[in-house]
């Protein structure tokens, strides 16, 4: 999240939200009357998606392509590549279902794509289960179509998200110590997260989540039940 904004609108999202949208897109594939033959998720985001859909259209083929974003001058986002490449023959003369979690910039699909069909494929399409205005790419099936930019918080990247939001509240309000209370009227201040919403989509997890904190030395608790950065 280096090079966000300080302030940035948040989104935290449940397992049956997303679950829905694996299955709107999978709807729309067999809509199209496409029948894919192996379903390859791009990690790590993709990977609930791929596993559901490959569920819900009756596939056991399902393989992984891990790509990277290289980090450059002032932490700006460089071209994704391709750190992990699908095993030798995984995706030859197959039909292939490229999927993701969500296309903001539309890099990561574009360049998966292209690996793809390098791959001597018989045909790719693409889907993510939610699409940015943002992107340059515009997926064959989209669960989802967001107008307004915000950075999804994912179930299974929960606690991992919410550490870096909360050492980042933190660090901004400049605060020394924070109570569990004020760290949800920091987050809504610089995030826009309501605590309501917040306990309604991820019920008492905030506890976890500075628990796990401390436990990876982000945060020190201190012994009037609040928390300070470990390392400011």
């Amino acid at each position: 999240m280096s090079d966000l904004p300080d302030q940035f609108p948040c989104t935290i999202t449940t397992w049956e939200y997303i679950y829905g949208l694996c299955r709107r897109v999978s709807d729309q594939v067999r809509a199209d009357s496409f029948s894919p033959e192996v379903v390859v998720a791009l990690a790590r985001g993709g990977w609930f998606a791929g596993r559901c859909l490959c569920d819900f259209l009756g596939l056991d083929d399902l393989t992984s392509l891990k790509m990277e974003h290289y980090v450059g001058t002032a932490a700006r986002r460089g071209e994704p590549s391709v750190r992990y490449p699908l095993p030798e023959g995984s995706v030859a003369r197959k039909r292939v279902l490229i999927v993701d979690d969500i296309a903001d910039t539309g890099g990561s699909l574009r360049r998966a794509e292209s690996y793809v069909r390098s791959r001597e494929v018989a045909e790719v399409r693409t889907a993510t289960l939610q699409l940015l205005d943002s992107s340059s790419v515009t997926p064959t099936y989209v669960g989802e179509r967001l107008q307004e930019w915000a950075w999804i918080v994912y179930p299974w990247n929960f606690i991992e998200d919410m550490s870096d939001l909360i050492a980042g509240v933190l660090r901004k309000a400049a605060v020394g110590t924070a109570a569990p209370e004020q760290i949800r009227g920091l987050l809504m201040e610089y995030h826009d997260i309501d605590p309501i919403a917040m306990e309604i989509a991820q019920p008492d997890r905030l506890g976890e989540v500075l628990a796990e904190m401390t436990r990876r030395g982000i945060i020190t608790e201190t012994a009037a039940g609040r928390y300070r950065l470990t390392q400011d």
